[in-house]
């Protein structure tokens, strides 16, 4: 390896990441915690906007997030379109618990984004 600081920075690089045992470890936890979240579901429907529809929407809100993070575990790499397909339902949920922000403009960018993103983009 050369002493060039710039090539730490290179994507091959191997130094500083996430151990295939510890991405499993985590992958895990997210799958157990997902289905501790399913499981709470209320079995009886709730009037919107009481305590119960609040408890609905956070819990779904929770295993959108989750479902997100198991797929962003999963993979070595996650393209950027799936990204921005994954965060749109997160935001449109989110929207609905906090109306007061623009949550609901940021999904709609969201789905500006991918008409516009460069097809087969891969975040590392």
């Amino acid at each position: 390896m050369s002493d060039h600081p710039e090539n730490e920075n290179q994507r091959g690089s191997r130094r500083g990441r996430l151990r295939p045992e510890r991405r499993e470890q985590v992958l895990e936890a997210l799958i157990e915690v997902r289905a501790r979240a399913q499981s709470a579901w209320p079995e009886e429907k709730s009037p919107q906007l009481s305590q119960g529809w609040v408890d609905r929407r956070r819990l779904l809100l929770l295993d959108l997030v989750l479902g997100v993070g198991e797929e962003l575990m999963r993979a070595e790499t996650l393209g950027a379109r799936e990204l921005a397909e994954r965060l749109h339902p997160v935001l449109v949920a989110a929207q609905e618990l906090a109306p007061g922000y623009s949550l609901g403009k940021a999904a709609d960018l969201v789905l500006e984004a991918l008409e516009e993103g460069e097809p087969g983009l891969e975040v590392d």
